[in-house]
């Protein structure tokens, strides 16, 4: 595959970046563009990081070699390499290790790290408390000097969906200024161009949030992607994780996977206590509807419900209902990502000797879906099903 040349066109009051990307059969060339508003510009990178970040795993998938006429990296490259070993071993059937090279390979800079730092926002418990855990401050030695942070348009929000994306900015914009960050709206056809299937998704997020986040890697030294679970509950593979996430580094920008020593019902109580706001306007339904809230029925409404529950912390605004055993103990079709985080819940039950109607709904729940994973049960579209209507406690 090669990526061509970046474009830069401008419309509206937003600046888009394309490139073409050819593959090896010469055939039509595929398109791949991001999208910001032009007040940002003076913040982007002057490489192709971004774009080649973002045709990895179709080039691995295909088993075809890399390569930008655009300058890369050369630290990024080197990290890469390590990378697709990674990926090979977890998924040999799918993916081969293939050769990266640029027209340029450019070294770092050589500029003092000022610990300046841009997360990914998507308004969920993860990203919310990493926001706080670095603009508090309450990360220790590990706290980095957070200042902005990147919603993207074109990845749980889908790219037809303008409406929804736009509702969840504009209510995001203040709720971050509160605590002295900017939101930069950024749109890409990354995922509908290459990675609409779930399987493949679920493998090549992470890169996609990397390529997003190092278009500014001109201002920014740091980049933050917040952990979707504790080191003790890893599922691996999965596309965002503590051993691969730093590999997507270069001199340029420095990757962060996040807060993997705190567990999701930890998360939600440092979050009730330290940015109740936050909590309040928590965005965590994919599955839902409305994608600029809460459904409160589809597996990730419903467990990040149980999380406030096991930490002991009265349900947010965001939320307009709890969830009862009964809805519990409907949810089908989850898979091992599912699953895993309702587990910690249990086992967090278990520890603080919780042992009510929630619980026990909760134990059915996790045994019923283990059983049919092992049985390779499916349900149609492979995604989980929502939880029954039943009215809600």
């Amino acid at each position: 595959m090669r990526i061509g040349p970046i474009e830069r066109t401008t419309a509206d009051g937003f600046l888009e970046l394309s490139v073409q990307v050819t593959g090896a059969d010469g055939g039509a060339a595929d398109r791949l563009w991001y999208r910001i508003p032009e007040e940002f510009a003076d913040r982007l990178a002057d490489t192709a990081d971004t774009f080649l970040l973002a045709a990895l795993f179709a080039s691995i998938r295909r088993g075809e070699s890399l390569h930008s006429e655009g300058p890369v990296s050369a630290s990024l490259l080197e990290n890469l390499e390590e990378f697709q070993a990674a990926w090979a071993q977890w998924r040999p059937d799918r993916y081969t290790p293939i050769a990266l090279s640029a027209d340029q390979e450019v070294a770092d800079p050589d500029t003092p790290d000022d610990r300046s730092a841009i997360q990914t926002f998507s308004g969920g418990v993860d990203s919310a408390f990493t926001t706080v855990r670095h603009t508090k401050k309450s990360a220790g030695r590990a706290s980095l000097d957070l200042t902005a942070a990147v919603m993207v348009h074109g990845f749980d929000i889908p790219l037809t969906d303008g409406e929804a994306y736009w509702s969840l900015h504009r209510r995001s914009v203040p709720l971050l200024a509160s605590v002295g960050v900017d939101l930069i709206p950024v749109a890409t056809n990354f995922r509908s161009l290459w990675h609409s299937d779930l399987n493949d998704w679920e493998d090549a997020f992470g890169t996609g949030m990397v390529s997003v986040l190092s278009l500014f890697a001109g201002r920014y030294r740091h980049g933050l992607i917040a952990s979707s679970e504790p080191y003790g509950s890893l599922v691996l593979p999965w596309g965002s994780n503590p051993l691969t996430d730093g590999m997507l580094s270069s001199g340029r920008l420095r990757i962060h996977h996040d807060a993997a020593g705190v567990d999701r019902s930890d998360k939600v109580d440092g979050l009730s206590r330290l940015w109740p706001q936050g909590a309040d306007n928590l965005r965590v339904c994919w599955q839902g509807e409305r994608k600029d809230a809460n459904c409160g029925r589809c597996e990730k409404c419903i467990r990040t419900i149980l999380n406030f529950k096991v930490a002991g912390r009265p349900l947010p605004a965001a939320f307009q209902q709890d969830v009862t055993p009964d809805q519990i103990g409907s949810l089908r079709g989850l898979s091992e990502a599912h699953i895993n985080p309702l587990r910690q819940i249990l086992a967090t039950a278990r520890r603080n000797g919780l042992k009510e109607d929630w619980t026990v709904a909760l134990e059915a729940c996790i045994a019923s879906n283990e059983d049919e994973l092992a049985r390779g049960v499916r349900y149609e579209g492979g995604f989980p099903q929502l939880a029954s209507a039943g009215t809600a406690g």
